[in-house]
């Protein structure tokens, strides 16, 4: 560049580099789609990166942000995407089968758990009650492990003393 080109636009070489990364960006989205319509996958924002990834070692993959910054990488991902393509069924349909699909999760009713009928205040209450009863059983399991060391303890030294005495009676002086 010589003087007076760079003096009409100083940030010429900058928009260059700028117009040079977007049509890499437009060619590896181009790239990208056509390895997955060609493996049959689903064209989403984390397949484009994966792919990409994959096709050009050392490339991170293109995220969706860059995708989305992008204008013309943007309209190719609308085109492809499978998210943007239209319902396969009308409307009418999905709401029957969104029906089935509700009417097959349920529960019959004599499985009905009773807790579900409480609130969350109920439920909340319950909890802290059934903690606070489990912390006393832990103090009174502490207190009988405390006792039944205590009770060994005290066995161990009858049983010793009783060796002695034995010992004693067996050696007279």
């Amino acid at each position: 560049m010589n003087e007076s080109e760079v003096q009409a636009d100083p940030f010429a070489h900058l928009k260059k580099r700028a117009a040079e990364r977007a049509d890499r960006t437009v060619e590896r989205m181009a790239a990208a789609i056509a390895a997955l319509r060609a493996t049959d996958q689903k064209i989403t924002a984390e397949s484009l990166k994966q792919i990409t990834r994959e096709l050009e070692a050392g490339f991170a993959g293109l995220s969706f942000q860059v995708i989305r910054r992008n204008p013309r990488a943007y309209a190719l991902y609308r085109e492809a995407a499978d998210a943007f393509s239209p319902p396969a069924t009308p409307d009418n349909q999905r709401r029957k089968q969104r029906r089935a699909r509700r009417a097959s999760r349920r529960r019959p009713h004599a499985s009905y758990d009773p807790l579900q009928r409480l609130d969350k205040r109920d439920l909340v209450g319950r909890i802290r009650m059934l903690e606070q009863e489990l912390e006393t059983e832990r103090q009174r399991r502490g207190a009988l492990a405390y006792d039944q060391q205590a009770l060994r303890a005290r066995l161990l030294r009858l049983e010793t003393e009783i060796i002695l005495l034995h010992a004693d009676r067996s050696h007279p002086e």
